[in-house]
């Protein structure tokens, strides 16, 4: 099918069944995805696909993709970039899906050794194609924020925590405050968190406009095990 413009090695019956899953959108539907993937990613059992992802249905947005982290194995492979619209995972087409259930589909994808994502080529990628990120010391600066730094990591959540404590917060007593780390505990990622960090995303859920006790909630509510936390870094952390 000309409509896939890239293709890995994987079993020629779970290929077929994704040709199916596409074309079982419409023909009409179709004609308007002429730069459809399917982009296969070999990665570890327990690693993510390396990115995030942002709309829904509740949201009245297609699922594309949010942000693709500097180390995952999405970055790695170098096909998926952030904008694409994402029709499937493994198999699951994620057209009518609410943003948490495109979320739960994306974390099932850590129970295989094998992601498998059907998208659409979005408009932001164009930009990103001319813009490349500039990697500094394993973190990722991209061009959107000229004085900060987004900053992926993977921390281990215990069975309560993430090993930080976090300040701030919509209606926080300093009023509307960004969520940031206020304190790292003892034996926790000190290699990988500072305090002041500003903290976006945890395990492809957005925190901007959270309370802070709603963020301590979702943080309780994620089984232990890895967990993927988007930062971002004021400039005045990086200079020190």
């Amino acid at each position: 099918m000309s409509a896939l413009s890239y293709v890995s090695v994987m079993p020629s019956e779970e290929l077929d069944r994704l040709l199916e899953d596409v074309r079982s959108m419409g023909d009409s539907t179709l004609q308007d995805y002429k730069d459809v993937q399917v982009v296969v990613l070999h990665k570890d059992m327990g690693v993510g696909l390396g990115f995030s992802v942002a709309g829904g249905v509740d949201q009245n947005k297609p699922v594309t993709v949010h942000k693709v982290f500097h180390s995952g194995v999405a970055a790695q492979e170098g096909s998926i970039r952030e904008g694409d619209q994402v029709l499937s995972i493994n198999g699951t087409a994620l057209c009518g899906y609410a943003h948490c259930e495109a979320l739960r589909v994306l974390r099932r994808a850590k129970t295989r050794e094998m992601g498998v994502v059907v998208m659409r080529r979005g408009a932001m990628s164009s930009v990103c194609k001319g813009e490349a990120q500039t990697n500094i010391q394993g973190q990722t600066k991209t061009q959107s924020t000229k004085t900060d730094q987004h900053v992926f990591v993977c921390l281990e959540k215990n069975t309560r925590d993430l090993g930080f404590s976090l300040e701030g917060g919509a209606d926080s007593n300093c009023g509307n405050r960004p969520l940031t780390v206020q304190k790292i505990f003892q034996g926790g990622p000190v290699d990988k968190l500072r305090p002041g960090d500003e903290v976006e995303e945890i395990e492809g859920m957005s925190v901007v406009g959270m309370r802070r006790l709603e963020a301590w909630t979702l943080i309780r509510r994620l089984p232990p095990g890895p967990v993927d936390v988007v930062l971002r870094r004021p400039v005045k952390h990086l200079e020190t």
